[in-house]
């Protein structure tokens, strides 16, 4: 209310303000009436007018009405300051230069009221009106005119004709200008910029008029002098304050031809009447040619506006019954229905939508109460929506009513607002539209919000809350709550096989299974992935929480066909107890550390959570959580441990030994940390680094070092390294960007990987050879059949496991060492010798015809940097092989 009373008051008190300050001016000049000082105040009053005037005509809206209204206050002063001249020097000022600047400024006024008179977005018919109006008016004004002075200007045959024209220029002009003035109120009213043009122009033309009126015209009387001084100033101040523009800039509505203009037009008709009857009462003569020539232009000119104004009313009729009919078309095909109620619930339109839309027989004047009763609404629901918006008092109230039809559930959305005060309308307007769709649409989403899309079971977000609800039943009734978490074994392997779309159908079958298996009241969720949850809202204990694990594993026992092909798969569970004060996300977290003590303790077992367990997988998730960022943070590393001819003691190669020094962890031996990289898919990444690291060492130690030309470097590969059909491209590119050879590279297997998949191996090693690097059979002897392995597989190095080597600790060599070594003599394979500690472990070795060796007593892993110090130093061949 504040921002309006300011909006409304700023602008009052300034233009109260001005007219104050005018008023005060006009009174000063009256005063000095007869002395010099009101002409210098008329002139210096005129010539700031035109200043300000001319301060106005900035860009934008209106500039071209500012400036011409800027150029006829200029003109006027040009024309003041020239009569005053000629007057003073005795010249004549009947018909001067001076009335040139008199009737130029006429004419720029006369041009802005034109520009101001036309309105953007006006139609042509209004815009045509509004000149028959200004024209009816400049008739009438041009007749009064006419009748006053201007037949006898025209008339005066003793006056030049010169004369004769000038002097009736400015009548007529002021006719036009009062013409054009009526069409601005007319159609721009509501304009502050129209009006205080209009007023300024009223003032000018008062004078004129006055003037025009004065026998004496050599010098006119101070009360002229205010009306052309005063109307100059609003013309100034209101194209100073850019109020000046053409107006009604945003108007899209029809002029409206009010009464006032109606009756201008009307009372126009009586003004030749009215001449005649004042020279009748005076008895004075005239020309009636002019009255009646006047009388037959305004009677043409009113019949046209009356004739196109009764045009615009049939025209205007015809569009609203069109639109009634338009709106009735509208409303019997619409999905919405409107209609009036009394506030004694009777219906006061005819319910046609209505009655269509709830497919029930509605006569005109039915209650609430019977529609409700035959739509299927609940009645008590249906007066309660209508008793609040009788009492919101022309508020609009909103609800959503549920009604049975046919078995089937509906909703109809209404709308209420009491307009029984208002006459046109007398009642309740109701407006229902059927919401079904919708509300169908959001109990589905709300659905999908809590329910797993593939499977249809909750999801973690609904299971949580399930959770805090038997929690907070058993705090206030007591029992215990327990969780099942549940993890497929399995199910990578399956994804990786068949595809995604199999793993689907895989996740859908065995959730339909798993809800064979639930009892009434508990829940079965899919939190995501393959990981499902059970919560047992009462329990008897352990016993039943354990039994229920046991239905599941009963339950994944069978195989499940996917694309016709049977698939097993199992689960590792784990079991969570609620006790007091637990918490949903503590119960389900004890519930999956107890699941991930099942998986890694043999999987498709019922694992029940201890505690002491929580540390333990904290310990394990903190390593996970470090492997993913140890290749990035630059924390891996590799150590170089010395390969040994055990003929002569000379460093022949290396084996390069992944190390990782976790920040938080401290160091972690790679049995630990690599398959954790394995199961987390960081293998292949850390590998690929470990190959190009490895070669690059290697070729750096062979070019610097004339000794080191046939150094090899060994490289451990994963299993999972070797199933990647990435494998040989990532060792051709170390290869080549390393300039190392391919013969100085040995790949070191385990028999694990060869057994894994025995074809995709057998196929990365041909490719391998056929590329030219050297394969080791590592850790031999310790598999399930060495033996076939050697003849499946094609190897060039044969590494006898540290395990073997260690039994070695009497005068003869073990038979086991002795038959490996002998075995690997017979294929031709080169001999290395793993975890040698002992110098009687290399003697007996040596003496055996064992080829190369590794171990603690030639060499601890080395940094690059040290491994490169032991080729540089000199080494007494005969003194390494003697133990020296």
């Amino acid at each position: 209310m504040g921002d309006v009373a300011r909006r409304v008051s700023g602008p009052l008190v300034r233009w109260g303000g001005g007219l104050v300050a005018v008023g005060a001016l006009v009174r000063v000049h009256l005063g000095l009436e007869g002395t010099q000082w009101a002409l210098v105040l008329y002139l210096a009053v005129v010539l700031l007018a035109a200043a300000v005037a001319w301060a106005g005509t900035g860009r934008g809206p209106g500039r071209a009405a500012r400036v011409l209204i800027a150029l006829g206050i200029t003109l006027s002063v040009v024309g003041d300051l020239l009569w005053e001249v000629l007057q003073r020097n005795g010249m004549p000022v009947d018909v001067s230069v001076a009335d040139v600047a008199y009737l130029g400024s006429y004419v720029a006024l006369a041009a802005a009221l034109t520009s101001m008179a036309g309105v953007a977005g006006q139609s042509a018919r209004d815009r045509f009106d509004g000149w028959v109006d200004a024209v009816v008016v400049f008739v009438a004004v041009l007749l009064v005119m006419w009748d006053l002075t201007l037949a006898e200007t025209l008339t005066d045959t003793s006056q030049p004709m010169l004369a004769r024209l000038v002097w009736g220029l400015y009548p007529a002009l002021d006719a036009a200008l009062i013409g054009l003035v009526f069409r601005l109120v007319a159609g721009n009213g509501r304009n502050r910029g129209a009006l205080a043009v209009a007023a300024g122009a009223g003032c000018w033309l008062a004078a004129d008029v006055g003037y025009l009126l004065t026998a004496d015209h050599e010098a006119p009387p101070a009360l002229l002098n205010s009306g052309w001084m005063v109307g100059a100033v609003l013309l100034a101040v209101a194209a100073r304050s850019r109020t000046v523009r053409r107006p009604g800039a945003a108007a899209s509505e029809p002029e409206r031809a009010g009464l006032g203009r109606l009756a201008v037009c009307l009372a126009a008709l009586l003004v030749p009447a009215g001449i005649e009857l004042v020279h009748d009462l005076r008895g004075t003569e005239h020309t009636p040619k002019s009255v009646f020539g006047a009388s037959l232009v305004l009677v043409v000119l009113v019949f046209v506006r009356t004739a196109r104004l009764l045009r615009a009313e049939t025209e205007a009729r015809a569009l609203v019954r069109a639109q009634a009919r338009r709106n009735a078309a509208l409303a019997a095909h619409s999905s919405d229905a409107v209609v009036v109620v009394e506030r004694t619930g009777r219906l006061l339109t005819t319910p046609v939508q209505l009655a269509g839309l709830l497919d029930v027989a509605l006569p005109p004047g039915s209650a609430v109460a019977d529609l409700a009763r035959d739509a299927g609404i609940d009645l008590a629901a249906a007066r309660a929506v209508f008793a609040r918006a009788v009492a919101a008092e022309g508020a609009v109230v909103s609800a959503e009513l549920a009604r049975r039809c046919g078995g089937d559930e509906r909703w109809l959305g209404v709308r209420l607002v009491d307009l029984s005060a208002d006459p046109d309308v007398g009642g309740v307007v109701v407006h229902a539209t059927d919401i079904t769709e919708r509300k169908r649409a959001e109990q589905t989403m709300a659905h999908q919000a809590f329910h797993d899309a593939l499977t249809g079971l909750a999801n973690r977000t609904l299971f949580t809350e399930r959770v805090e609800q038997a929690l907070r039943h058993d705090a206030r009734h007591g029992g215990t709550a327990a969780v099942l978490y549940l993890d497929l074994d399995g199910f990578k392997a399956v994804n990786d096989s068949l595809g995604h779309q199999a793993g689907d159908v895989l996740l859908r079958r065995v959730a339909d299974r798993l809800a064979a298996t639930v009892r009434e009241g508990d829940t079965l969720a899919r939190l995501g992935g393959d990981e499902f949850a059970l919560l047992l809202e009462e329990t008897a204990g352990l016993e039943e929480a354990l039994a229920a694990g046991q239905r599941v594993l009963a339950a994944l026992a069978q195989p499940v066909l996917v694309e016709r092909q049977p698939v097993s798969v199992s689960g590792s569970i784990g079991i969570a107890l609620a006790d007091a004060g637990a918490t949903s996300d503590a119960l389900v977290r004890d519930a999956d550390i107890a699941m991930y003590a099942a998986k890694t303790g043999g999987r498709a077992r019922v694992v029940v959570f201890d505690p002491a367990m929580r540390a333990a997988v904290v310990e394990q998730r903190t390593l996970e959580a470090q492997v993913q960022g140890a290749l990035a943070n630059g924390k891996l590393s590799l150590v170089h441990q010395p390969v040994v001819d055990l003929a002569d003691g000379r460093v022949v190669g290396f084996e390069a030994l992944l190390r990782w020094h976790s920040p938080v962890l401290g160091s972690i031996p790679p049995d630990r940390f690599v398959p954790v990289a394995e199961d987390l898919g960081l293998i292949e990444e850390i590998g690929a680094w470990v190959l190009g690291e490895a070669c690059a060492a290697a070729a750096g130690w062979r070019r610097r070092h004339p000794g080191a030309r046939d150094l090899t470097m060994a490289v451990n590969v994963s299993a999972v390294q070797l199933a990647s059909p990435d494998l040989v491209e990532q060792i051709t590119a170390a290869l080549a960007a390393s300039g190392l050879p391919a013969g100085a590279l040995v790949l070191e297997v385990t028999e694990t990987a060869l057994v894994r998949d025995p074809e995709v191996a057998a196929r990365q090693l041909a490719a391998l050879r056929a590329l030219g690097v050297r394969l080791a059979l590592d850790d031999f002897g310790t598999g399930y059949s060495s033996l076939s392995y050697l003849r499946q597989f094609t190897v060039d190095v044969l590494k006898i496991d540290r395990s073997f080597i260690a039994t070695i600790d009497g005068a003869s060599l073990p038979p086991i060492v002795r038959g490996l070594i002998d075995l690997g003599r017979t294929l031709d394979l080169e001999i290395v010798a793993e975890g040698v500690e002992l110098d009687l472990q290399r003697e007996q070795l040596r003496a055996a015809r064992c080829d190369l060796a590794q171990g603690y007593l030639f060499a601890a892993p080395l940094s690059a940097e040290d491994a490169e110090l032991l080729l540089l130093a000199p080494t007494d061949h005969a003194a390494v092989a003697d133990g020296a």
